[in-house]
């Protein structure tokens, strides 16, 4: 999609103060990085395939193909491993690179083939993968990663529900 079509989107949260106290509201830009980390985390622990990732409001969900059944995962465990990373205040890079620079560096096979420059998004060393999307800065704007649940959506299909708070 060419340069021009995309509309300015906010890279950093939206301060809010409610009764006193300083709130962070969720935005595309916390959820989606959040969803980053997320995903990073189950393809090295679980090697699941991530597919589609979806963002209503303040919810974000992410569906993987795993053929483990990943309503069995300590959810728990893995908020608590996304928020690790979340408050190790990594810098978050944004790269407009060739195709071929960034098809060494990232998974681009569902790319489309006739972008020729493609947009890489980096955590630091622990993730770096193609996103159109808006993202925070650093890891330490997104504040607390919540997973809300895990249903199995087809056989081998999962989709994770999350927010940030």
């Amino acid at each position: 999609m060419p340069a021009e079509k995309h509309k300015a989107m906010p890279e950093a949260a939206e301060k809010v103060t409610q009764t006193g106290r300083e709130t962070m509201r969720p935005d595309k830009g916390r959820l989606q990085t959040g969803e980053h980390i997320l995903a990073r985390l189950l393809e090295l622990d679980f090697g699941v395939n991530v597919g589609v990732c979806k963002f209503k409001g303040d919810q974000g969900s992410l569906e993987v193909m795993s053929s483990r059944d990943m309503r069995q995962i300590d959810a728990a465990g893995y908020q608590k491993g996304v928020q690790e990373i979340i408050d190790s205040n990594i810098p978050v890079k944004k790269s407009e690179l060739s195709r071929e620079e960034a098809g060494m560096i990232a998974d681009i096979s569902r790319v489309p083939p006739s972008l020729e420059r493609i947009r890489i998004v980096g955590i630091g060393d622990f993730d770096k993968r193609p996103c159109r999307d808006p993202h925070v800065d650093n890891t330490d704007e997104i504040g607390a990663f919540r997973i809300l649940g895990v249903k199995r959506v087809g056989s081998d299909r999962y989709r994770l529900t999350f927010t940030v708070e």
